[in-house]
């Protein structure tokens, strides 16, 4: 059951995103975006996926509990008095209120409302706000919001549009757009990472599953950064030439963020680290880190950085990664930015491993 944990964290950022976007661009003016043609149908199953992704956390607290008390009984106890439990009945209603609104094309003012519950549902849910409610709730839905309001426009302008003469139009609006939501999402999530980890532990978090993926997740944002970069400046000058179709680009930039999603996916079913010292004697080391490493890593180690040789090259191997993004754009296919992006991430990421002293 828990391996399915991940899959319905990724489906549920990946429908809030969709739906997010799609409501977000009926406030837009029909002259400032792309023609969208997504269809009512993927809307429609966009919203169930929020109603059954989001049961996931809930439906593995009911697994545990299924073989003492029963099934009937262990649904009932999880839905009525657990948190996770209320939290998917306000996300399932009102996910359910959504798609009949959505079926019948109700008002979009309805919609963001619902959406907004939905959201808000999401950062009363989060660990932060079981450390410190107002700080964390607020933290944690201001980031989940901007996530998926940022990344389900993008998705729906470069999956779902067809019209491209606007393009000039909506870069005006989106990109400083963008920017605002960046600016968020950094803040909001350091503030949301220094409840789990802090920063003079940040590099001892490594070693554990949880660190890992914070450090892979914190390195995807960086080629998703230049991307946002060739999407909103260089795609800018080169919109006015006829032959030019920005979208393949603009896709390209949605599936680092899907990778990115990928990561946040498995991190939040991992057991957060407070005390990272005592989390690596009580949960253990990463064996993926031993294996990169080469030893076995005791609990109680020392962690530093300390460049070495190899680490040096793959830090450079790593930013000529990031510059080949660049130069690729116009000259070849996004797919193959999309391949220098996970190379990135692959480089810079052994990179930083392999600095581990301890």
């Amino acid at each position: 059951m828990e391996f399915l944990i991940p899959i319905s964290e990724f489906g549920t950022y990946l429908c809030f995103a969709i739906l997010a976007g799609y409501i977000a661009l009926q406030y837009i003016p029909a002259e400032y975006k792309p023609q969208s043609t997504v269809s009512k149908r993927t809307i429609l199953l966009s919203t169930l996926g929020v109603f059954v992704f989001s049961l996931g956390p809930a439906a593995l607290a009911i697994s545990y509990f299924r073989d003492t008390v029963g099934f009937t009984m262990a649904a009932y106890s999880v839905i009525t008095d657990s948190q996770i439990g209320k939290v998917w009945v306000v996300i399932g209603f009102s996910s359910v209120l959504l798609w009949v609104t959505c079926l019948l094309n109700g008002s979009k003012h309805v919609q963001g409302l619902l959406l907004v519950i939905m959201v808000l549902a999401i950062g009363y849910s989060g660990h932060s706000a079981s450390l410190s409610f107002w700080f964390g709730f607020v933290a944690h839905s201001g980031h989940f919001s901007m996530v998926i309001l940022w990344s389900g426009i993008l998705i729906h302008v470069a999956w779902f549009s067809r019209d491209q003469t606007k393009w000039k139009k909506f870069l005006q609006w989106f990109t400083p757009f963008a920017i605002g939501c960046i600016i968020i999402i950094v803040i909001s999530g350091l503030t949301l990472m220094f409840f789990v980890v802090k920063p003079d532990t940040y590099v001892n978090s490594w070693l554990l599953p949880y660190g890992q993926m914070l450090l892979l997740k914190h390195i995807g944002i960086i080629p998703i950064l230049v991307f946002a970069f060739i999407n909103g400046v260089l795609a800018r000058r080169a919109v006015s030439s006829p032959s030019f179709n920005p979208r393949p680009w603009v896709k390209a930039e949605t599936i680092v963020i899907l990778i990115v999603f990928f990561f946040t996916s498995i991190l939040g079913t991992l057991p957060p680290p407070h005390e990272v010292d005592f989390a690596a004697d009580s949960q253990g080391s990463s064996s993926w880190v031993e294996w990169i490493l080469g030893k076995e890593i005791l609990p109680a180690a020392n962690v530093t950085l300390t460049a070495n040789t190899m680490s040096i090259l793959l830090f450079v191997t790593s930013l000529l990664f990031l510059i080949l993004i660049i130069l690729s754009f116009k000259k070849v296919k996004p797919a193959v930015g999309v391949f220098f992006a996970g190379s990135f991430i692959a480089s810079m990421y052994l990179g930083l491993i392999l600095s581990l002293s301890l």
